[in-house]
């Protein structure tokens, strides 16, 4: 069965089984019963963040996947804040001549000012990026009491070290992250040596590209799974304050 196909026998399940599903616009005795309701308070709050896909009518694998989003006290005031990844236009659909400062964010960095409100701070953190971005993993890879960020994305993956003064720098290429353009999703930050230090997994989805893509859309079984060399990379942090370069296998690698 290819992939077409799946998907719609799955959607016509999904309606089979929600046929019988009763439908409320208010809460029910029973909801109303576990003491909690929850109100929509986006608008309220301060959150104006709107997801891209880029999509134009190609329809494009990466264009159904997508976005992550954290909560991290990136300024260590006791207050979650918040961390919103978006995507963007293909390369080939931008219009022409149009700048880098033409071009709006794909990431979204809320302050919670501690009033129930989230202040939008993206560009005063140095984080007012474009990229195709997937996922993000939060973690202090450097253990200087800040949480740093990384973030997985259709081409390169970008790693962001918290200064601890309200800023983040890019830090991909100094930490051994560059140059490694690919279909990555989620990530993990984790000790797997014990030494202390925070080491990090990605996990990868296909080896896939606008061109692939169209190829699978007619033969749908040309998709090829990336194989073990895709499934995985970790970066395996050592002695000094950034991760190690490593090996795009699962387990990593010594300097």
């Amino acid at each position: 069965m290819d992939r077409r196909a799946f998907l719609g026998t799955l959607t016509r399940c999904g309606a089979l089984s929600l046929a019988g599903w009763p439908s409320h616009t208010q809460p029910t005795a029973s909801s109303s019963a576990l003491g909690l309701r929850l109100t929509d308070v986006t608008a309220s709050a301060g959150i104006a963040f709107r997801h891209r896909n880029g999509s134009y009518g190609g329809k494009l694998l990466p264009e159904t996947l997508g976005s992550g989003c954290a909560f991290l006290d990136y300024d260590a005031d006791g207050w979650q804040d918040i961390l919103l990844i978006g995507g963007c236009e293909w390369p080939s659909r931008r219009r022409p001549g149009a700048a880098a400062g033409d071009r709006s964010s794909s990431i979204r960095l809320y302050r919670n000012n501690r009033n129930g409100t989230f202040t939008d701070v993206t560009r005063a953190a140095g984080l007012d990026i474009e990229l195709y971005g997937m996922g993000i993993a939060v973690g202090d890879f450097n253990n200087d009491g800040f949480p740093d960020i990384f973030i997985t994305a259709v081409g390169q993956n970008r790693l962001f070290h918290n200064t601890g003064k309200g800023t983040f720098t890019d830090v991909t290429n100094a930490s051994g992250l560059g140059g490694r353009s690919g279909f990555s999703t989620s990530a993990l930050w984790f000790d797997y040596d014990r030494d202390g230090l925070l080491d990090l997994f990605v996990c990868n989805y296909v080896r896939w590209t606008p061109s692939r893509n169209r190829t699978a859309r007619r033969r749908p079984t040309a998709a090829t799974p990336a194989g073990s060399s895709a499934i995985a990379a970790t970066e395996r942090s050592r002695t000094s304050p950034r991760p190690a370069v490593s090996s795009t296998a699962a387990r990593s690698r010594s300097a």
